[in-house]
């Protein structure tokens, strides 16, 4: 059975190599090693695929939803998500440019291309999305931080109870936001807000919150529509890789790994013989998949899956 260490010395592609290094071994990031396989992430296909698409204001066209006026194939929050799974951060220049259109987003000093919906206080959503994902790439962001922390309070509020209440959840969500009661009431079981709190609620919140999301019916909207206490029919599935997603986005929280057992039981458990994981071909989905060059060889992707869950098993 192959270790890490001799995974990451044999001959496997930039990416997860790349991801290997920095996630599971956390080697640092200015060794030699880490840098020079940095530089050949960055001339990969599918980095390069990516970045010959971004404008020059450091977006990709539209932000959250593409249109049939669209001038790209490509959001920019897809874009962003595509490249982090990729392995860049808020070091590499691409990286940087979307952060600082999104930065002069929250500033007001440009607006968004995106069709804005009428139903919703689009204003209130639209803060929301681009501070989730400053705070994925940089958690310091002093300015996606004042929007976590009202939906921190919202939600602290909400559950300040034994239980979720929902007239809470309501009270502080107009009082907070100062939202227009004509407009759409947000819920937070989506992709957004779970992913936009971490660090922001205190223990006993957390705890709490993670239990409700964990056993919601509706799963995390945007990621996974069913239960995360339930377990997929099939681990090799495009509906086993939402699952996996969402404990991705959930493993950023501090009891991430007492409120996961279930879901690393069922990881390990599907783990190969060899050591190896293997979610087979039909989850290539050009976002999480693939990391190699190519899967041509049936050993490419097992690596990339197997880089996918050590990854996160090392949140775990």
């Amino acid at each position: 059975m192959i270790t890490v260490e001799e995974l990451v010395k044999s001959n496997i592609d930039p990416i997860p190599k790349y991801l290997l290094m920095r996630d599971v071994l956390k080697l640092k990031k200015d060794s030699i090693e880490m840098i020079n396989t940095k530089k050949e992430v960055l001339q990969t296909k599918w980095v390069n695929d990516i970045v010959s698409l971004q404008w020059e204001d450091g977006s990709w066209g539209q932000f959250h939803s593409m249109s049939q006026f669209s001038k790209s194939v490509i959001t920019t929050e897809q874009a962003i998500r595509r490249l982090l799974i990729l392995g860049l951060d808020k070091d590499d220049q691409p990286i940087q440019k979307a952060f600082n259109y999104m930065e002069k987003y929250l500033l007001r000093e440009l607006d968004l291309r995106d069709y804005k919906e009428k139903k919703h206080d689009w204003d209130l959503l639209t803060r929301l999305f681009v501070a989730t994902w400053m705070l994925i790439i940089n958690p310091s962001s002093h300015l996606a931080a004042k929007i976590a922390k009202d939906w921190a309070e919202i939600i602290t509020y909400a559950f300040s109870k034994d239980t979720y209440n929902h007239e809470y959840y309501k009270e502080a969500y107009y009082e907070i936001h100062k939202s227009p009661k004509n407009k759409y009431m947000w819920r937070f079981k989506n992709f957004y807000v779970v992913a936009l709190l971490p660090g922001y609620l205190s223990n006993n919140i957390e705890s709490k919150f993670l239990d409700y999301i964990i056993n919601s019916e509706q799963g995390i909207y945007y990621i996974y529509d069913k239960c995360l206490n339930v377990l997929p029919h099939k681990f090799s599935s495009k509906e086993g890789s939402r699952y996996i997603n969402a404990y991705e986005i959930l493993s950023r929280y501090s009891l991430a790994r007492s409120k996961s057992q279930h879901f690393i039981g069922w990881i390990n458990e599907n783990k190969c013989e060899d050591g190896f994981w293997d979610m087979e071909k039909l989850v290539k989905d050009k976002m999480h998949f693939p990391l190699s060059n190519s899967w041509r060889r049936v050993i490419n992707r097992r690596i990339d899956c197997t880089v996918r869950i050590l990854a996160l098993l090392s949140k775990l």
